[in-house]
């Protein structure tokens, strides 16, 4: 009995298997990222002013203009803006997205591997003579990837568009909730200022009345109206450090620092009382154009897009072709071409067609309902500018006419001819009055900031110089 024969092309498949073995060595490897309370607080620590002023000149845009970082300066509404966009961590994750997207675009991408198989057999037994061990080897491909990869692509380059854009309109409005932080305490710090003078004055009359009263100039009537009036002014006092205590744990929260971060106002801060609108009609037009965020949706849109094209592309039935080397025990040798065809009779994709229809659809509905509640919101925000303006000068004429009558009645506070329940009840008013003036500037600050974040615009930052009312103080009760 003669021995079985061992044929080169069986070595070529032994090659073939040693060849499957050793192409994944060029593979990535897996390292691990444990996350620590010491990881934690090293992704938190605050960068050093060199390193700020280096993010801040990355970070520069038209939304963002550029900005010089100084600790001596104090803060403002554009430096709490652009340290916001560099530190808040909430901006650190989202930016992350970009890297998802750009892995989702290389995918896209990426053809399926190739298919090899091999076979190899061994004769054990039977009629032995003249035989040969059998062996077979063929790769197979499916072509159907080619057919939609393009669409593929382009919707996760769309994708990785719509990503890049919704993580610029996050660091806008991240910076825009910074500034109004810094308003809000300019705010609160305008009416402590405020409450304190107000606090200073009625002392003072509680001190002149208890004196009148124990000479008996005055009923203890009267005394009593000035005690409460004292005491009021007092107890605004503390709110209103409570509400510059808060602003402050506000405006870190908003910049991405830790809690008892404690800041310095810079002396150049101003809340607005004249705001120059441009035509609310240029505003609203084209405003589709100039939202980061509706710009975002319109990528998304296109992405889905491609979606759908991808998802009808896939109509086509599933094609693998390949090819094989087999030989059987006889040493007869067969060089074969197969083509594998999925008949597409029940699955015609169609699921994945009407859920990408839908998905296009309600992106198309959303897309015009939001550029409609912009255009909406810009109207609103500019008529409530409007009506604030002329609420400010109201006020800001009340002011006027209760330090008139507070200035006048002062007069006769020191020859103790003056009524004093009358005089404590116009220092309230003006004070009340102050106050309420102050807390409109803010919400015209608030409005101005809403008119650019609905309207994709930046454009208050060169056009409008806000203004207050500081010069009065001078002319104050003390």
């Amino acid at each position: 009995m003669r021995s079985i024969k061992t044929t080169s092309s069986a070595h070529r498949l032994r090659w073939a298997v040693v060849l499957m073995l050793v192409l994944p060595a060029g593979c990535q490897s897996y390292h691990d990222k444990p996350l620590t309370p010491e990881a934690v607080m090293r992704a938190l620590r605050t960068p050093t002013w060199n390193d700020l002023r280096v993010a801040a000149a990355k970070t520069s845009s038209e939304q963002l203009p550029k900005t010089m970082l100084s600790p001596s300066q104090g803060i403002t509404p554009e430096t709490a803006a652009v340290l916001a966009v560099i530190l808040n961590p909430s901006l650190r994750a989202m930016r992350d997205a970009h890297g998802e997207a750009s892995a989702q675009l290389l995918q896209a991408g990426i053809l399926t591997n190739p298919i090899i198989t091999g076979s190899f057999g061994e004769i054990t037994g039977g009629f032995r003579t003249d035989t040969f061990n059998p062996y077979g080897i063929g790769v197979a491909w499916n072509i159907r990837q080619l057919i939609d990869r393009q669409a593929r692509i382009s919707s996760a380059r769309y994708g990785l568009k719509e990503v890049d854009l919704e993580v610029a309109w996050r660091e806008w409005q991240t910076a825009q909730a910074a500034r109004l932080a810094v308003y809000a305490m300019a705010t609160a710090k305008e009416q402590l200022h405020e409450a304190l003078v107000a606090r200073r004055a009625l002392d003072k009359v509680y001190t002149i009345a208890r004196r009148a009263a124990g000479e008996g100039l005055i009923p203890l009537y009267t005394l009593g109206v000035a005690l409460t009036a004292s005491q009021q002014a007092s107890a605004l006092v503390l709110t209103f450090r409570q509400h510059f205590a808060r602003s402050q744990l506000d405006l870190a929260r908003a910049m991405g620092l830790a809690p008892q971060t404690v800041f310095t106002l810079s002396p150049t801060v101003r809340l607005p009382t004249v705001i120059r609108l441009p035509d609310v009609v240029n505003l609203e037009h084209n405003v589709e154009n100039r939202r980061l965020d509706l710009l975002a949706l319109h990528k998304g849109y296109q992405s889905q897009q491609e979606r759908l094209r991808a998802a009808v592309l896939r109509q086509f039935p599933s094609v693998s072709i390949g090819f094989a080397q087999n030989s059987d025990a006889n040493n007869v040798h067969t060089t074969n071409f197969g083509v594998s065809i999925g008949l597409p009779i029940f699955d015609r994709n169609q699921g994945r067609i009407a859920l990408a229809k839908a998905t296009r659809r309600a992106l198309y509905d959303d897309y015009i309902a939001r550029v409609f509640v912009a255009r909406s919101d810009i109207a609103t925000a500019a008529m409530n500018i409007r009506l604030l303006q002329r609420r400010i000068h109201q006020a800001q004429s009340a002011v006027d006419k209760y330090r008139g009558l507070v200035n006048r009645d002062r007069q006769g506070l020191h020859i103790q001819s003056i009524n004093i329940q009358a005089y404590a009840a116009a220092m309230e008013q003006l004070a009340m009055g102050r106050i309420g003036l102050v807390q409109l500037q803010y919400r015209l600050a608030r409005n101005l900031i809403a008119l650019e974040l609905s309207s994709g615009d930046a454009f208050f930052k060169q056009h409008n110089t806000p203004t207050t009312t500081d010069s009065n103080r001078s002319g104050d009760a003390q």
